[in-house]
């Protein structure tokens, strides 16, 4: 689909009410989802690890993207239908698709019309529903694709900070292989609250067989992408996915540190594969490592990584947070949230 003068949509009406069946509320080419642990915070008051590491509202999050079909990658252990994304993974034509005041206010809509079913849920916190339902005080830039092809995600962060006064953060993830958008968030000073980018394969090689990008130069456009977001006046996250016996021998931990020396980042979540969706078709359950397992990986890496250490982890979520000690990196990981949500 590279006509310009075509509004972008996902053209594949099947693949369009798969999404709406798994549960995304989706608008031409922007989708939005409740979330597992949303659902388990409105109903059973739990929080989510990001509640626990960074003081988010779990059951105010909107998970959401603007290129619901669109990726740079296709990612071994993704568990969405990445084989039905549509085949154009260039940053799209700014003329061609939504508006971000278009885009964010319809996936608002759509957001709220997914939580309306819970008023019928005997075990949901009405209270909840009410004060987050219209309001979203988180929103991540994530879900499916890759959120930086939308070409005016710099635009959509600043109309949330503006016209939301609410908002109390803003995340970004993304595959590090669109560093021009970095730069174009850079540009505009529009910052997120926090950025993700994940860490998949230690080298080129390991890179090309995990995440299957599309770019010719993914490597080079990952390097840079690092190197730009090292600059960012945002707090930075390195999201690693370990798979057993994949990308996990210690062998390629000085790899490894040379990719974080060069983002530097706040903090790293080493978070375990789990055997989901669309991914059951490429891997198995010997690929999805424990808790204690992922424990020891965090404790030999952090051997070569001088002035940072283990600083939590979450059970549920099969997940090692290490946090970046260094001067001027000791940071505050919690979000002052005027009160909690749960």
């Amino acid at each position: 689909m590279n006509d310009q003068n075509v509004k972008w949509t996902i053209h594949n009406e099947n693949t369009e009410k798969q999404l709406e069946k798994s549960g995304y509320g989706v608008y031409n080419h922007s989708a939005v989802e409740i979330c597992h642990w949303t659902k388990e915070a409105i109903v059973n008051g739990r929080g989510c690890y990001k509640r626990k590491f960074y003081n988010i509202d779990t059951a105010g999050c909107m998970e959401m993207t603007q290129s619901v079909m669109w990726c740079t990658n296709r990612c071994t252990f993704c568990w969405r239908p990445n084989k039905k994304f549509e085949p154009y993974h260039d940053i799209l034509p700014e003329n061609s698709v939504d508006s971000p005041e278009e885009t964010i206010e319809n996936l608002r809509k759509l957001r709220k019309n997914l939580l309306i079913g819970f008023y019928g849920n005997p075990k949901a916190n009405k209270k909840l529903l009410d004060k987050f339902i219209d309001k979203p005080t988180h929103v991540t830039f994530s879900l499916s694709g890759e959120p930086l092809l939308y070409p005016k995600v710099a635009e959509s962060i600043l109309y949330i900070k503006k016209n939301w006064p609410w908002i109390k953060s803003i995340f970004i993830v993304t595959s590090g292989e669109v560093p021009e958008a970095l730069e174009k968030l850079i540009s505009m000073n529009a910052y997120p609250t926090q950025l993700y980018i994940s860490f998949t394969g230690s080298n080129p090689d390991m890179y090309r067989k995990i995440s299957v990008p599309i770019y010719k130069d993914y490597w080079d456009r990952y390097l840079r992408s690092l190197e730009i977001a090292s600059n960012m006046k945002t707090r930075r996250v390195a999201r690693y996915t370990i798979l057993k016996g994949i990308n996990d021998d210690k062998k390629y931990y000085p790899e490894w540190a040379k990719l974080l020396e060069l983002y530097n980042p706040h903090f790293i979540e080493l978070k375990g594969y789990s055997l989901l969706g669309y991914s059951r078709e490429r891997l198995k359950m010997e690929n999805v490592p424990k808790l204690n397992e992922l424990i020891d990986f965090a404790e030999g890496l952090v051997e070569y990584l001088p002035g940072y250490e283990i600083y939590d982890k979450d059970k549920d979520s099969r997940i090692v947070l290490i946090k970046n000690r260094r001067k001027g990196m000791d940071i505050d990981p919690i979000i002052k949230s005027v009160e909690p949500n749960i």
